[in-house]
């Protein structure tokens, strides 16, 4: 399933900022006020997003080359 580099390379990219946001100290985890929890969650929101994007990106170059074959 996998075959690019840029496909791995998103997928470990949204996975730390999703892992930043929820185990930095002062997340919404541990901690439901303040101004981390506020970073916390932008930085899971941009996980999320991130890894949106890079399944849709890859579905549609799977779907530009099997196009072309």
């Amino acid at each position: 399933m996998i075959k690019s580099k840029k496909f791995i390379f998103d997928l470990v990219a949204a996975g730390g900022f999703i892992a930043l946001g929820m185990f930095v100290p002062g997340s919404t985890l541990t901690d439901a006020n303040g101004f981390a929890a506020n970073i916390a969650g932008i930085s899971t929101g941009l996980g999320i997003g991130w890894l949106i994007k890079t399944f849709i990106d890859y579905t549609k170059e799977v779907k530009n080359e099997s196009k072309s074959n």
